[in-house]
């Protein structure tokens, strides 16, 4: 499950060069190679106003990656798409067989997800491919946002409910290179009436999860936690330990019901104090 090759969809403003050299850093994670892309709707343009949109758009995308990812060192691919901003980047990334998307984020709130969308949420509902999110506002609050890919894996939190997702979301931590981590935290939240039966089969499947830590070499903790909303207790203990980074797994709802129900990947991914990894 290691990652080796990303999408990364951008527009072209301010926001998404403080972005790119964000993702820059995630060498460190194992990545080499980075297709970076940015969609042009063409809907009412004609003949040579295409070809000369698609240009303009091309040559801003390569001065932007220029300056600010010179010293990458990572194989760079720079690709323009046409169309509907998601279905383009979906086919782009089932074409090229990319590993993750990863997107810049502005956290939307749950109205503005619904009535005006999100590009990085709307990949996330509708691909079934690994989606990293980061925060716009997480890479203003330092002065390079190498820095925060850098520190990615330092202290991972990975909730938990032992579900098949969520024992992907373990091994896509522990499956990351051993020097660019530091501990893995494994967070299961009991349910509200919850029994001692219940206590100790999560400590259980906990045990099993380490096992799997120690036999990839990297060093792992387990935490549970009794009763109360799941998404708070997860938001609460990530900014408790100052967790680098969050890995959690998707269940396959729709987009429209993860705007009405809300749903622990997207609070985490509008909410949550540092990059968040979403593993279907």
């Amino acid at each position: 499950m290691a990652i080796s090759s990303m999408l990364v969809p951008v527009g072209l403003d301010l926001r998404d060069e403080k972005f790119l050299r964000y993702v820059c850093g995630l060498s460190v994670q194992s990545v080499n190679k980075l297709i970076i892309a940015t969609a042009v709707e063409l809907s009412g343009l004609e003949g040579p106003l295409v070809a000369a949109e698609v240009n303009r758009a091309r040559e801003r995308l390569a001065l932007m990656v220029q300056s600010r990812m010179d010293s990458c060192k990572m194989d760079v691919e720079l690709r323009v798409v046409t169309g509907h901003p998601i279905a383009s980047m979906l086919a782009l990334a089932e074409q090229a067989d990319v590993d993750m998307i990863c997107c810049g984020t502005s956290g939307k709130s749950v109205v503005d997800a619904l009535f005006e969308g999100s590009v990085s949420e709307r990949l996330f509902s509708a691909g079934q491919l690994r989606t990293m999110t980061v925060r716009y506002e997480l890479l203003t609050s330092v002065e390079d946002p190498i820095e925060l890919a850098v520190d990615f894996a330092r202290r991972l939190v990975v909730p938990t409910d032992f579900s098949a997702a969520a024992t992907r979301a373990w091994l896509s931590a522990v499956e990351r290179p051993t020097q660019a981590i530091d501990i893995v935290t494994a967070l299961h939240v009991l349910p509200t009436g919850h029994t001692e039966e219940d206590a100790r089969d999560a400590e259980v499947f906990m045990r099993g999860l380490l096992a799997i830590a120690e036999g990839h070499g990297v060093k792992a903790r387990t935490v549970i936690r009794a009763d109360g909303d799941p998404a708070k207790v997860v938001l609460n203990y990530i900014s408790e330990i100052g967790a680098t980074g969050c890995i959690t797994g998707q269940h396959g709802h729709g987009a429209l019901r993860h705007a009405m129900l809300g749903g622990l990947s997207l609070t985490l991914l509008r909410e949550a104090s540092c990059p968040v990894v979403v593993q279907p």
